[in-house]
């Protein structure tokens, strides 16, 4: 019986320590069709999940920082998975800052949900975990300016269909 306890323990630990290790780092909530929690009507992705998404990477530069290489699944396909219903969707960071972005701007351009830049995870000193990421080169310099950089959400943390 004292084996069986510890050998649970154990396995508990091990569980813990991996949850630890792959933490939820995006939460989908709002007008969704698929749910990982559906007490709680939100569908909850581990780094992990998101990697198990196509991966799209780009180079380039923005306000804040040099030319670099941001990679991270599409949105529209992070949308498919959850089977988003709505029009918009409010992105969230965990800074309180949010912006609302229409589901057809989402599917009409190459927006990834960047999860590493220069092939390393982001941290949440460092713009992390994750950071909204329009392809910047393939965008007209004409719509580039202050505001399309406040749709460059950092510290992105949840998205709400709506």
């Amino acid at each position: 019986m004292r084996k069986a306890w510890w050998m649970g323990l154990g396995l508990f630990l091990s569980a813990c320590a991996l949850a630890y290790a792959d933490p939820v780092i995006l939460t989908v909530s709002g007008k969704i069709g698929r749910f990982t929690d559906a007490k709680r009507g939100v569908y909850q992705f581990r780094d992990s999940d998101l990697g198990k998404l196509r991966q799209i990477s780009f180079r380039t530069s923005t306000s804040w920082t040099p030319t670099v290489t941001f990679s991270g699944p599409l949105v529209r396909d992070i949308l498919a998975k959850v089977e988003a219903k709505g029009g918009s969707v409010r992105v969230l960071a965990i800074n309180y800052y949010r912006y609302d972005i229409s589901v057809a701007e989402l599917n009409s351009r190459d927006v990834v949900l960047a999860r590493r830049i220069d092939n390393k995870p982001f941290d949440v000193a460092h713009y992390g975990p994750l950071w909204l990421m329009y392809p910047l080169p393939d965008i007209p310099d004409a719509d580039k300016g202050p505001s399309l950089d406040a749709k460059l959400v950092w510290q992105v943390e949840a998205l709400e269909v709506m």
